[in-house]
Parts: C-alpha cells; structure tokens; sequence
C-alpha cells in the first residue's frame, strides 16, 4: 500500500487570506540548519570529520605509472569527402589507490593554509580554484576556507574568456590550477590585474612558469608542494581568528559559461552547513562510512561539491577517477 503520510504539515494558522506555512514531517517543528551541533562553516567539517573518523581512508587517487601510445587511423566527413587521417591515442596504466586518512588530509589541508596566509593570501578575498577534480582541488578549498578566504569555480573546460570573467568579476587576489591549464591561464592573467599568486600542481613546462612569471612584477607562481612547505616551516602561523561566521561568503560558484558569461552564485557557509543538515536528514540512513565514493563530476558544480562535502562529514571514503591527486 501507498505510504499515507502527507509529505510536508502545517505549520500555525492561515493568515490574511495565506495559507499556512508547511514543513517536511521528518522536522516539523524548525528549518533544518545544520547536520550537528558545533557545524557552522565549512573549515568545522574538515574538524569535525578528522576528529570522529580519524585514522580511516578518507580521500584517495591513482597515480600515473605508465603511458602507452597508439596509432590509429581515423575517417571523418570534411567538406562532403571521407578524410582518412592518423591519430595518437594515450592509454594509461595506473597505480593501486593511494590514501589519505581523514587526519592526514586535514594536516595537509592545515599547512596549505599556513602556506596561503605566509603569501599574503586575504581574508574576505576570492581565491580561484580552475582544477579538475581531484584531492588537490579540495585541499585548496578547504585550506580557503580555514582562513577565511571565500573560492570561487571556474570549470576546467572553461577557455579563456570564460576564464577571465570568473577571474575579474570577483578580483580574486589568486588561482589554483593544474599544469596542462596554464597555458589557459597564460593567456588571460595581463587582463586580470587582482591575481598576484598562482599555486599549480602537475608538473608543466619550464617554458609556461616562465611565461607566467613574466607578465607582470609581483606575481608569485609556486608549485602546492611548496605552499605546503611553506605552512610546516611556520607551524605558528594564527588561522584561528581568520575563520568566518556561518553568514561570510563561502563560494561564488561560476556556471559552465554554456549560455554566455558563466554566472556567480554567492553562496555563505550557512547557506552550504544547512544543506548538509537537509542531506543528512532526508538521505542520512542510505549514507554508511564503510561505502565508498567514487568522484568524477566537476567540483566546479555544487552537485558535486555538496556531495563529496556530505560524504567527508559522514566518513565515507572518496577516491577520485582523475588519474592523479
């Protein structure tokens, strides 16, 4: 039979001629804010979980352990003609997971955002994030958002006019790319004055770092291992009175750009903790630590980024499809 319970209740009475204020029956008697007690912005999570999960695998990624090329012959239909022209395909053979626990991952995050505030990196300020999804792109937002420093996304398929408006319209002070995206970002960073770091992972050509470093004075370019060594040479470094309220801005999260301009959605931490409490209220007894999740959406979306966000406070283990963190 049908389940007979309406989906929502009344809340009070009707008034001048409204009708009355209606809430989920699961939690009737207040609007869900938060998944737990003491989780107020998005830096509490990364606490939260490295405290109740501990030394569990948290976050995983395969590493690149060989690269075997192909050549094969491809037909396609140019101006009404068959072409037949050869391609170089790469297959990749990967290394077993590698893991990070929930303890770890909260360490590493801590001394990225060490590493920010010894380079200047402000509070209330945008940072970037033009990544794909990986470890590393988590590790920047969560190092953000430790000091108080809002993100803003840029999907990685984005070329460099989208690039340079997610870049511009907020006047990010700084941007965390991978390598093979630098050559993007090499062509918009004159138009884009406010950034003064770029923090890369991968590794690039020396050629781009030092076309990069060449467009203007003041522009500090370093790999995230270094701001990371940068956070453990000054392990006294004060984040705690950066951190933000529940009403600061957490994310400006950028659309794809399919329809023009991408477009900036603000978002506050209260605004990203109460949807953990939504998750965690109406999916909580389908979430089990002992699941794993396998990543590969943009976490330039908020699907996604809510999602691997939910599955860190409840303890699931994340492992990312790209093929490095």
């Amino acid at each position: 039979m049908p389940n007979s319970k309406p989906g929502s209740v009344e809340v009070g009475a009707a008034t001048n001629g409204e009708s009355a204020v209606r809430r989920s029956w699961i939690h009737p008697d207040s609007l869900v804010d938060r998944p737990a007690e003491g989780i107020n912005i998005i830096h509490d999570v990364l606490q939260y979980a490295a405290r109740t999960h501990g030394s569990k695998q948290a976050i995983g990624w395969r590493n690149i352990e060989k690269i075997v090329e192909e050549e094969k012959e491809v037909t396609k239909n140019v101006g009404g003609k068959q072409v037949t022209e050869k391609k170089v395909w790469k297959y990749f053979q990967l290394s077993d997971y590698q893991y990070w626990s929930f303890v770890e991952f909260r360490d590493y995050c801590m001394e990225a955002a060490r590493g920010l505030v010894v380079l200047g990196v402000e509070k209330g300020k945008v940072f970037n994030i033009y990544a794909q999804t990986s470890v590393n792109w988590q590790m920047m937002g969560h190092a953000c958002a430790a000091i108080g420093t809002p993100i803003a996304t840029a999907y990685d398929t984005l070329g460099e006019s989208g690039l340079q408006h997610s870049l511009d319209e907020p006047e990010c002070q700084g941007v965390f790319t991978n390598a093979d995206l630098l050559p993007t970002l090499l062509g918009v960073l004159p138009k884009t004055p406010t950034v003064k770091l770029v923090v890369y992972d991968g590794k690039p050509s020396d050629k781009v770092l030092e076309d990069i470093k060449a467009v203007r004075e003041g522009l500090t370019v370093l790999h995230l291992d270094d701001v990371r060594a940068k956070g453990r040479e000054n392990p006294d470094v004060d984040t705690k009175s950066r951190l933000p309220t529940s009403e600061d801005t957490a994310c400006i999260m950028y659309t794809s750009g399919s329809t023009g301009a991408p477009k900036g959605v603000v978002l506050s931490h209260g605004n990203l903790i109460a949807s953990l409490g939504a998750i965690k209220t109406l999916l909580g007894h389908h979430l089990k630590p002992d699941d794993a999740f396998l990543a590969y959406l943009p976490l330039a979306h908020i699907l996604e980024y809510i999602v691997e966000l939910a599955l860190f406070f409840v303890g699931m283990t994340t492992g990312y499809g790209r093929s490095r963190p």
